[in-house]
């Protein structure tokens, strides 16, 4: 708890060093006020720091003080940026007589600002007299820092790509080990014969009479909660805990339900968090040992509190803010970090531009992410063609436990207040399902014509409200000092410009997402107000392109926009047009799926944005939009990790020259600069080759193209030159011949290979160094392109790192799993994996069969009697 405290100080004094700093944002005594307040909170940090090494010592008048210091410092941090915000207006200070005239000019022609600001002093000097209380509270009451010795901390190494696959190989083995655990699944019964030579070895071991113990305790011990392999890669000072270990997890494995999933998902946090043991004893180890073997009525909850309490700072506040996300079913990790970021949870930590080495926050929230997925909070739901997370889920015990420390941590019975209120607008948003809210819009329009001409009270009962009608009237009550940064209306139905341009009052929103809702206008007016929104979300909207061209947010740093009409690879992506004044939105960082003019001169302004990381645009494709392009990318090579292009002119020339265009070294034909850091590349749309920079693209992993119609053997050879790629995706036709051919020396780091639909029939590996890191192929497949006698796959002897082949398509059951079932070969040798995905049944709906690596199994085929015939 100390922790989540001294993390909402240090983001208050953040805010006060600057706002006393720049002494033009003060007036009147109001700088003394605010001096006061920060030495009182750098005292009170310095002693929860102090409380920090002590963390799970703390008794219940430590932790109500705490409670009090937090509530002090988010109050504070908000009334100091409101305060910061509506002064710069009407500084006077620098300018003397003059400026002062000026700003009385300005007061008179707004007296409510003016009010305000008077009302904002006067709050300062009321928080002003709180911090002294609650720091005359702690002397009066004799809240100390409790005895013991302080926890010291191992020597950390910064993590490297090398650690990084060291985690991921221990993730791998513990989540087989975990599956093994559900009984009646194929790992189970691949391990059974496992457990029988373990219980063998138990009773060889009593049978005589006690001489075998003394050699082989430890691994018989190992065995009985975990594997040999998974204690290898524990650090040392735990593997000589290894009974320490055993007795804790038996402990918690008691009294667990039938498929004894809340035993799994606490066996999978505690492993992790011993793989990532920070101490350089094993005090608390011991401690937690110590508790279970006293009068611990919840085993479960005291380990998950255990590996709690080993997270960072921003971790636990990143951790606790998932009970936001309730009421979801999945969680978008885009989003999530996005949130994260608005509402100031990541960021903070000492060194550098979030969390060390100069990361920007949202690198901070993805590196938060990750460790959360690691050490078991969350577990990822669906992932991407390369690999990268897409969303997750939170596991019932998790999320129980979570509202558990959340409360406990706040010292509160419910959820604190900005959690609940974001929790209440999810409620009110989901209220009514969309087919109810259809229904009564006739009696909505009813309604306002009625309050219109006083016909009717507007303190109607919330349930006879609209939800969004509700929605505002609950954003009209919250605190005045509240700032609330977050309004997530995903999905929601019923949105009309008088909502809208409520919103636009709530001055202080960061994220602002209204991603699949029926609005279709969106008024520059309104959301101009907004100064300091850092996220737009408008995927999945009908919003008139020509809505966006007034946007003017200087402070925007992703922009969300497009929707596909119809699903598939043939789907047309239909969006907004660029901002006008997109070259003043200096933060930008995200600028997706947006479209430019014909002559693509809205380009120019997205050059200046030296902080954009992910474009994606739509364009026409003549000559002056590729040398706007080209601009783009030469004067963003040092920043830019993603590009999306979707072009609407059949037959592009990517490297084609404009004839208007001077200088050589600004096209898209040209060297791109040595610090050219572009990772992912997605092209959709005709065109007539690949660009020649993309040889020169030395971090690029990624590669999608859709319907580009190239030539395959010349688009090969070109991508076979990107010794960095790692992930290739062919959609639709993206090339016009009917096999795909691997050839000699090409590919060395590819690892994932997708194909969906187009004319391809067949892939063929001629020699061993044509994919030698080819992991996973994964393929949809429809009935017209399977053939009867011929191979889909031809080589499979050349990837020795093969593990996994996906076949997607519309199958016939009974048809396939017979027909598995009398090709499948019992052997020893090393296999690898084929995933039939059924691509119209439910989710999970799957055939996994395994299939050995020998000269006799060199190619994959598929009869076109077990796939449904395509109308």
């Amino acid at each position: 708890m100390a922790a989540l405290t001294q993390g909402a100080i240090d983001g208050l004094l953040g805010v006060l060093a600057k706002a006393i700093t720049d002494e033009a944002r003060l007036i009147g005594g109001v700088p003394g006020d605010m001096q006061f307040i920060k030495d009182e909170m750098d005292s009170m940090n310095g002693f929860l720091l102090h409380l920090t090494k002590t963390e799970g010592q703390h008794d219940d008048q430590v932790r109500a003080w705490m409670k009090q210091v937090r509530e002090i410092a988010y109050v504070a941090e908000d009334c100091v940026q409101r305060y910061v915000h509506d002064i710069v207006p009407f500084e006077a200070i620098r300018f003397g007589r003059l400026g002062a005239l000026a700003t009385m000019v300005r007061f008179l022609r707004n007296p409510k600002k003016y009010c305000e600001l008077h009302d904002l002093g006067k709050q300062i000097t009321e928080l002003k007299a709180r911090v002294r209380d609650v720091g005359e509270r702690r002397l009066r009451y004799g809240v100390t820092v409790p005895a013991g010795t302080d926890l010291k901390l191992a020597p950390t190494t910064p993590a490297a790509g090398q650690q990084e696959e060291k985690r991921e190989a221990f993730v791998r083995a513990l989540d087989l080990e975990l599956e093994q655990d559900v009984v009646g699944s194929k790992a189970w019964w691949r391990a059974h014969h496992q457990a029988w030579l373990r219980s063998s070895l138990r009773r060889a071991t009593t049978a005589v009479g006690g001489l075998l113990p003394a050699a082989l305790p430890s691994a018989v011990l190992r065995y009985l909660s975990f594997s040999r392999e998974i204690v290898r890669q524990l650090p040392p000072l735990v593997q000589s805990e290894a009974a320490t270990v055993h007795g804790i997890l038996k402990k918690c494995s008691q009294d667990d339900g039938d498929d004894g999933a809340a035993f799994r998902c606490t066996k999978k946090m505690f492993l992790c968090a011993l793989y990532a043991y920070p101490y350089a004893t094993n005090q608390e180890l011991e401690k937690l040992k110590e508790k279970l073997e006293g009068r611990a009525q919840e085993p479960k909850k005291e380990v998950m509190t255990f590996c709690y309490s080993m997270l960072s700072i921003s971790q636990k506040s990143c951790l606790q803010y998932l009970t936001a996300f309730l009421y979801e079913s999945e969680i978008s990790r885009t989003s999530m970090v996005r949130r994260w970021v608005a509402e100031g949870l990541v960021g903070k930590e000492p060194g550098g531009g979030g969390g060390g080495g100069g990361r920007i926050p949202e690198e901070e929230g993805e590196c938060c992410f990750g460790e959360l997925v690691f050490r078991g909070f969350i577990r990822p739901a669906r992932f991407s063609d390369a690999g990268t997370v897409k969303s997750c889920v939170m596991e019932k015990p998790v999320r129980e436990f979570i509202l558990s420390i959340t409360g406990s941590e706040n010292f509160e019975v419910s959820l604190p207040a900005h959690l609940d209120r974001q929790l209440r607008i999810r409620e009110i948003v989901r209220r009514l399902p969309p087919p109810q809210q259809e229904q009564r819009q006739a009696a909505d329009r009813w309604r306002n014509i009625a309050r219109r001409c006083n016909l009717c009270s507007d303190s109607a009962s919330p349930e006879e409200d609209h939800p969004m009608d509700a929605l505002v009237d609950f954003l009209k009550k919250l605190p005045e000092l509240y700032r609330l940064n977050v309004l997530d209306l995903g999905g929601c139905r019923g949105l009309k410009k008088d909502h809208l341009k409520s919103f636009g009052d709530v001055v202080w929103l960061k994220y602002l997402s209204l991603r699949n809702t029926d609005v279709s206008h969106l008024p520059a007016c309104y959301i101009n107000k907004l100064t300091l929104l850092e996220t737009l979300d408008i995927r999945g909207t009908t919003i008139r392109p020509r809505d966006t061209k007034k946007i003017n947010l200087p402070k925007l740093k992703h922009l969300l926009a497009g929707r596909y009409l119809t699903p598939g690879e043939k789907a047309s992506l239909i969006t907004v047009r660029m901002p006008r004044k997109i070259g003043s939105m200096r933060f930008m960082e995200t600028l997706s799926h947006v479209q430019v003019s014909k002559d693509g001169t809205e380009l120019r302004g997205v050059a200046k944005l030296r902080q954009l990381r992910k474009l994606g645009v739509v364009v026409h494709g003549d000559a002056d939009s590729t040398a706007h392009l080209g601009r783009v990318l030469h004067a963003l090579s040092g920043c830019l990790r993603s590009l999306s292009v979707c072009v609407t002119t059949q037959g592009w020339a990517l490297d084609e020259v404009s004839s208007s265009s001077s200088t050589t070294q600004e096209m898209v034909g040209a060297a791109p600069r040595p610090s050219f850091i572009l990772e992912n590349l997605d092209i959709k749309g005709k065109i007539s080759g690949l660009p020649s920079w993309i040889t020169k693209a030395q971090k690029l992993a990624n590669v999608t193209l859709r319907n580009t119609e190239l030539s395959g053997e010349d688009a090969m050879r070109r991508l076979a030159s990107v010794l960095s790629l790692r992930c290739l995706k062919l959609s639709g036709g993206a090339f016009t011949e009917q096999e795909l051919v691997f050839r000699v020396l090409q590919f060395k780091a590819l690892k994932i290979l997708v194909l969906e639909g187009g004319p391809i029939t067949t892939v063929t590996f001629l020699a061993a160094d044509a994919a030698p890191a080819l992991e996973k192929i994964v393929w949809a497949i429809g009935r017209s392109r399977v053939r009867d006698g011929e191979d889909l796959i031809v080589g499979i002897n050349y990837l020795p790192n093969l593990k996994a082949i996906e076949l997607r398509g519309d199958f016939k059951t009974t048809s396939l799993v017979d027909w598995v079932e009398a090709t499948k070969e019992s052997t020893s040798d090393p296999r690898y994996y084929i995933r039939y995905m059924s691509s119209t049944a439910s989710v999970g709906n799957e055939l996994i069969t395994e299939v050995p690596k020998t000269a006799r199994h060199t190619t994959v085929s598929i009869p076109v009697t077990v796939i449904n015939q395509q109308h």
